[in-house]
């Protein structure tokens, strides 16, 4: 019978731990979470002018992600389809953490949004990111908070925090985040809905730069984003 009960456990803890290493990024901002070895992840996000960024992530090995991601800008509608070089993401899960320390994760991913009219990102990349998380209180609460460098020849640091709040079992959650924390003008509120449709299809609903207002950089504020997301295995 205490077999069993063991057995029974460590198959929940597997699943629980397979399904929240998944989620590689929360909204615009990353975890320490890595996908498990053998497996992948196929994004899809649609948003502002007809959009869409296509993005593929590979567990190539037990601590490391590899990913490309590519951006189709006006992909939907009647004008004219920019693009621009597809972008890489790296991954490695420094440290595991367990239930007393967090998580340390350090990562690179070359993805902007939106493309200008000299095939440039308007909003930078990530770019160099280290980040620290773990799960807190409840099963699948977790919390992250991270610092990145997107420009290396200014060199300015930028800091973000994001959570994921279960609120019905795995199959609803509640997304949000706060990117570039420390640079006022910068700074995006992010948040939005996960819909666990099946155990490896997820689709989002995202409201980004929740308290934006509009400016000269033609960056959409209170843009709704919509994300579809496929995790398989090999």
């Amino acid at each position: 019978m205490l077999k069993k009960i063991l057995v029974s456990f460590v198959a929940v803890l597997s699943y629980v731990s397979f399904l929240y290493a998944s989620k590689i990024y929360v909204i615009d901002t990353p975890t320490t979470g890595i996908l498990s070895y053998g497996s992948y992840s196929v994004d899809f996000r649609c948003f502002s002018h007809g959009s869409i960024i296509s993005e593929i992530n590979f567990g190539v090995f037990k601590p490391l992600d590899l990913g490309v991601s590519w951006e189709l800008d006006k992909f939907i509608g009647d004008e004219n389809i920019k693009t621009i070089v597809p972008a890489i993401h790296v991954k490695f899960r420094l440290y595991e953490g367990n239930m007393i320390l967090p998580g340390i994760a350090l990562g690179y991913d070359a993805q902007g949004i939106f493309i200008n009219g000299v095939y440039k990102y308007i909003q930078n990349c990530k770019g160099l990111y280290f980040v620290t998380g773990r799960e807190f209180f409840i099963e699948g609460l977790m919390f992250n908070l991270g610092i990145n460098v997107n420009d290396f020849s200014k060199s300015k640091i930028y800091l973000f925090s994001n959570a994921t709040v279960p609120l019905y079992k795995e199959l609803v959650s509640f997304m949000l985040e706060y990117d570039n924390v420390n640079c006022f003008s910068d700074a995006r509120f992010n948040c939005g809905l996960k819909f666990s449709v099946t155990e490896y299809l997820d689709i989002d609903c995202i409201v980004r730069d929740c308290w934006g207002k509009k400016d000269v950089r033609a960056v959409p504020k209170n843009e709704r984003v919509l994300r579809v997301s496929y995790l398989g295995k090999f």
